[in-house]
């Protein structure tokens, strides 16, 4: 007697991941294995869907904060990714129209790759392809994850003077970096979260601006800050990149 040939099935999770945690990745694992274990299934493809900022829950973080860290989280599994759909529809979804989207979708991708194609593999390939960007070059010795974060987050600049000391705070929903020095004095720092890399640096003023250069591995390496029509500007180089940022006050 012929086996029966098994059924090909797509697991879908939605919800917050406000944040991702452990037990949602667990989750597909207990339930792949228990549909396999039947003899009946085969769990091609599991798919994250974060809810969009329509759904206003009290302490929601933003939608592209909460997929970042959905894909950081899965960028090691091979049949675990995360869709975006979701997450940039303006209102919120009910989970019924979200099936729906991806039934399509995965309808559409089956007739036009055969039913030999893994699906999962594929989808997470071209999407890897269409979201890495284009603006930072990877030269710059940052992660292609951590270049996607920072292309999104929403920072707070924190700079206090404690005696002859100042202390720099960046905030953000993802990670925070904080140092200390004194002006005109070269300390050891480790740049911890950014690019992870060691260097001696040093910080003047060089008018009204404070300006610190970083000796390391990376040639012409450093930023300045200053004020300037009620606005903190920050410009960071590194060898030919530069980046310009600046920040409003908060009261």
């Amino acid at each position: 007697m012929a086996s029966q040939e098994k059924i090909k099935l797509v697991l879908l999770a939605c919800g917050s991941f406000n944040p991702i945690t452990n037990m949602h990745l667990r989750m597909f694992e207990l339930a792949r294995d228990h549909l396999e274990d039947t003899g009946r299934y085969k769990v091609v493809k599991g798919i994250i869907s974060p809810v969009g900022d329509g759904y206003k829950k009290k302490g929601l973080i933003e939608a592209c904060h909460r997929l970042e860290m959905a894909r950081l989280a899965t960028e090691s599994s091979e049949w675990i990714t995360v869709d975006d759909w979701e997450s940039q529809q303006p209102e919120w979804v009910e989970t019924a129209k979200v099936v729906r989207h991806h039934h399509a979708v995965l309808s559409s991708e089956n007739s036009s790759n055969g039913d030999n194609v893994d699906t999962g593999k594929y989808r997470k390939r071209r999407k890897m392809e269409k979201k890495s960007p284009s603006c930072m070059n990877p030269k710059a010795g940052i992660g292609l994850y951590t270049r996607k974060i920072a292309l999104k987050l929403k920072q707070r600049k924190v700079i206090e003077q404690l005696g002859d000391r100042y202390v720099v705070k960046t905030l953000s929903t993802v990670k925070n970096y904080t140092f200390s020095f004194r002006v005109n004095e070269e300390f050891q720092e480790f740049t911890k979260g950014l690019d992870d890399r060691h260097c001696k640096s040093a910080v003047s003023w060089e008018g009204n601006k404070l300006v610190c250069v970083q000796k390391g591995e990376k040639k012409n390496r450093g930023w300045a800050h200053w004020i300037e029509d009620d606005k903190l500007h920050l410009e960071l180089h590194c060898e030919d990149q530069v980046c310009k940022q600046v920040f409003k006050r908060v009261i």
